[in-house]
């Protein structure tokens, strides 16, 4: 289907498919909500963690990484060791796992790893020039530190069974007759999880637990919903029904009045004519000729809207030669009608009475709105339809005319409210009725019905 036709299933859904449809959106609807208050919770615990870890590392360089660092560079005795003792006391409930003070051209000066002391990366760490510029900058890493990746492949420590996701912050650090440093420090990212967690635990009931009430409150809402619209269609239904077969009767009192009345006085005007034709004179004779064929030629036409008032006999084995009537009568107004017909399983009186109304209102409305110079019915079994091991009924009626907003089917003054009053007919049988169409694109109108499975008596 081209993207400027548009079809329309003027078949409803039905009330418990549409149920259905309310509670499923409903648990999908908490679902995505809950995903997302798990997003959510997750990106709240990283800007958590970022932020306290930031505040953390500048106490720490404040009061314990400085103040050890002067003596530590003046090579006092025992400084080193009172800053590794200081610094691991600090590492011992797990959160910091490596710290680090850089020069600014990326010597590393202290660190809790002995081994990358004394070590230079080139170019420094991204975070150390802007420490140096007196930034705190922090971030999520998931590799090992700068300074342990400036090991060579000879010297490189064996890898580390812990965490490979880490929190990394670089803080400006000051120490008292030196030029300004940098301390990087190292956190355990379990810790995010954990906050993450705890805020899932926190926020998820009091999101979904609402939700799941007003679900629980809409279901017997949606249920008494669903019990008035099936009393609706049910009254429509019948309404509808009402409608047609008084159309039908109605139909035949229109014939029988033709045929007892104006069609048997033209008759009887017609033979007492032709009683006294031979005593009119000479020059009278071509004026009562002209009569007479005019007075047959009204009684033929009379006799032909009889017929297509008269309802045909709608036997499963008569309904080609009903829809082969309908074509004719299209042909004589100058429309190309192809017909293609397979031979039909059993179907029910009321299956065969609506697929000939249906290809009845369609070729009606391309007889009055169309303007279609081709129009194709095709009708036969469908093996198979929808994936059911039942035989349906496929019934298409295409033309190449005007088309039709579809969204106008259900307005009086459009003369198209008949196929969508047979769409209820074509639902209350188990099948359904679309029409595919756009303005300038011509129509299709296509039913499908479910053969009625029948046993020889």
């Amino acid at each position: 289907m081209t993207a400027g036709r548009r079809r329309v299933r003027v078949l409803r859904l039905g009330a418990r498919r549409e149920l259905t449809l309310l509670v499923g959106v409903g648990f999908v609807a908490m679902v995505v909500i809950g995903l997302g208050a798990a997003f959510a919770s997750q990106s709240v615990a990283q800007d958590q963690a970022l932020e306290d870890s930031e505040r953390i590392t500048q106490r720490m360089a404040n009061l314990v990484i400085g103040p050890g660092m002067r003596s530590y560079l003046a090579k006092e005795p025992g400084a080193a060791e009172k800053l590794r003792l200081a610094v691991e006391n600090r590492m011992s409930d797990g959160n910091l796992t490596e710290v680090t003070v850089w020069s600014a051209d990326g010597v590393v000066l202290f660190s809790t790893t002995s081994e990358d002391i004394g070590r230079r990366v080139t170019p420094p760490p991204d975070g150390v020039p802007e420490a140096i510029a007196g930034h705190t900058t922090s971030d999520f890493e998931d590799g090992e530190p700068e300074a342990d990746s400036a090991a060579g492949p000879a010297d490189s420590a064996e890898p580390d069974s812990g965490p490979n996701r880490f929190v990394e912050v670089y803080t400006p650090l000051t120490v008292d007759g030196q030029p300004p440093l940098v301390f990087e420090a190292y956190y355990n990212y379990i810790r995010v999880d954990q906050v993450a967690q705890r805020l899932l635990r926190q926020t998820l009931p009091l999101v979904l637990v609402p939700l799941l009430i007003l679900q629980l409150i809409q279901i017997p809402i949606a249920l008494s919903l669903a019990r008035r619209i099936r009393r609706h269609e049910s009254e429509r239904f019948r309404l509808l029904e009402r409608a047609l077969s008084v159309s039908d009767r109605e139909r035949v009192r229109f014939a029988a009045d033709l045929h007892d009345g104006p069609i048997q006085d033209l008759a009887g005007i017609s033979y007492a004519l032709g009683a006294v034709a031979p005593t009119v004179v000479d020059r009278h004779a071509p004026l009562m000729a002209r009569v007479q064929d005019a007075l047959q030629r009204s009684i033929e036409s009379l006799r032909g809207l009889m017929t297509d008032l008269y309802p045909p006999d709608l036997r499963t084995g008569n309904l080609d030669q009903a829809i082969a009537t309908l074509a004719d009568h299209l042909r004589e107004n100058g429309t190309q009608v192809d017909v293609e017909l397979d031979e039909l399983p059993v179907l029910s009186e009321e299956g065969v009475a609506t697929l000939y109304r249906v290809v009845r209102e369609s070729l009606a409305n391309v007889q009055k709105h169309a303007q279609a110079s081709v129009v194709r019915i095709t009708l036969g079994p469908a093996e198979g339809f929808r994936g059911t091991d039942q035989t349906w009924v496929q019934l298409v009626v295409a033309d190449n005319g005007l088309g039709v907003d579809v969204s106008k089917l259900d307005r009086r003054a459009e003369g198209h409210l008949g196929l969508r009053l047979l769409a209820d007919r074509v639902e209350s049988l188990g099948g359904q009725l679309s029409i595919t169409s756009a303005p300038g694109q011509g129509m299709t109108v296509q039913a499908e019905l479910p053969a009625e499975a029948t046993t020889a008596d």
